[in-house]
């Protein structure tokens, strides 16, 4: 086991970071830098507008070695990509880095199953600087396409559903000026209990369509993020 030490970047600086190689030109041919890893870490620090994550580089490789990324945001409603980010500099062997990401919540527009944003990361490494990461989100996305049509149709279908819902408690379920009484209990509890198997199928497949996402698209189009905003 590893043990590493982490050094954190915060996204600002990292694309900053220029450091001469500590390797000689010659030991950069023909290296095997399956060593080398990432991976993205969700951090319990969720607020009502963001939600961090770390990506980690671990070089458990026998000497340094230099790292770049391409971190891509999405649009929560159009996904599009919104920017892209590219942190990069070089990491000892037996250590790791970390890029800090506070992830935005979608827009106030977007008040119905209000999610963060969601992101990929690619990244790329060499012996010699500098090293280069292929920014992946279009050619993944462009996969997914039909999906995201359908996530967001039934997700106005469900919105949907959920206002004709109110409208109908509203109209058939009148409360008076001392509150809900019995009978207007009795009204709601029916009501939603009418409407509840609708609701909940939208439910269900708003999860399979978003479980389907994760699964679609070419190797190494891992996306990340796209929780729900805590209410």
């Amino acid at each position: 086991m590893l043990a590493c030490r982490t050094r954190l970047i915060s996204l600002a600086a990292a694309a900053a970071v220029v450091v001469s190689s500590p390797v000689p030109t010659a030991m950069a041919a023909d290296v095997d830098l399956s060593c080398m890893s990432h991976n993205v870490r969700g951090k319990t620090q969720v607020t009502e507008r963001y939600k961090e994550y770390d990506v980690v580089v671990t070089n458990a490789c026998p000497g340094p070695v230099y790292w770049a990324m391409c971190i891509e945001r999405l649009d929560p409603v159009t996904h599009r990509i919104l920017e892209a980010h590219t942190p990069n500099g070089y990491v000892d062997a037996d250590q790791k880095i970390r890029v800090n990401l506070q992830m935005k919540r979608g827009p106030d527009s977007m008040d119905f199953r209000q999610r963060f944003q969601e992101f990929y990361v690619a990244a790329g490494y060499s012996i010699d600087p500098p090293a280069k990461a292929r920014c992946i989100a279009a050619k993944c996305e462009a996969t997914r396409r039909d999906l995201r049509r359908r996530i967001d149709a039934n997700l106005q279908t469900w919105e949907a559903a959920e206002a004709a819902l109110e409208r109908e408690l509203d109209a058939e379920c009148p409360e008076s000026g001392w509150g809900k009484t019995e009978e207007v209990e009795q009204c709601v509890a029916a009501i939603r209990t009418n409407a509840q198997p609708r609701l909940d199928e939208l439910a269900q497949n708003d999860a399979a369509l978003r479980e389907e996402l994760m699964l679609t698209g070419p190797s190494g189009c891992q996306l990340h993020a796209g929780e729900l905003v805590p209410e």
